[in-house]
């Protein structure tokens, strides 16, 4: 259970890089600078949390199905401006305009309850650390890494399509492991005595990246004959 939820972590960080790098540098620092205000205001609730009471939030039905819902709503958002923006409908009328602005610069909202989950764990790990200490370090890495990390997804693909289409698929795995990650681990390839099977993982993740060169590689041939 606690892999599934490390894996969506990790695509809701991502895919949230990759909305921040269709964003300016001062948006992506404002963003920053508000996740960093969060994180620092929430460590006196992260402190008195323990590992016991976060494993009975993952074990918890109810919550688990309010995240479900948060995680269906925001890839949804996602969704739609991804293909708003591919299908070319954010240049068609004022209407349609200001939609895609609206999803352009909707912020990812999953970040904050991500955040305050890596600083418990940041809490549990910096043992004898000052709890104020570890807020203000955690607070400032935020501040630091966000804007760099997005400006290095826009540095590594200057095309902004490339970014979208990446963001899109993104987007699509937070909601699958969303939806897996909350099922309370009743499901029957959720069992945690079980081994990781790492060859079928390694050969999904295989498949998934030769599907995506190969959809690139169509995209590229396609963009190469209109031009000439």
């Amino acid at each position: 259970m606690e892999l599934i939820v490390y894996v969506l972590i990790l695509f809701i960080v991502l895919s949230c890089l990759f909305k921040l790098s269709v964003w300016k540098w001062w948006q992506c620092v404002i963003y920053s600078i508000l996740l960093s205000i969060f994180a620092w205001w929430s460590v006196d609730f992260a402190v008195v949390q323990t590992k016991t009471q976060m494993a009975d939030f993952l074990q918890n039905t109810e919550a688990l199905q309010s995240v479900a819902i948060l995680i269906t709503i925001e890839s949804a958002v996602g969704i739609a401006y991804a293909l708003s923006f591919l299908n070319g409908t954010s240049h068609r009328g004022f209407w349609s305009r200001m939609v895609a602005g609206v999803m352009k610069f909707y912020p990812s909202l999953l970040m904050f309850p991500v955040v305050f989950y890596l600083l418990t764990q940041t809490v549990f790990v910096a043992v004898g650390v000052p709890f104020q200490t570890i807020g203000m370090l955690f607070a400032l890495a935020i501040v630091v890494l966000i804007p760099l990390l997005s400006s290095a997804v826009r540095w590594l693909l200057p095309d902004e399509t490339w970014r979208v289409e990446l963001y899109f698929m993104l987007v699509i795995s937070v909601c699958i492991l969303g939806l897996v990650a909350t099922q309370n681990g009743r499901m029957v390839y959720a069992v945690s005595e079980a081994p990781i099977e790492w060859g079928s993982l390694v050969s999904t993740l295989a498949l998934f990246m030769t599907m995506a060169f190969v959809g690139w590689l169509y995209f590229m041939v396609r963009h190469h004959r209109r031009r000439h």
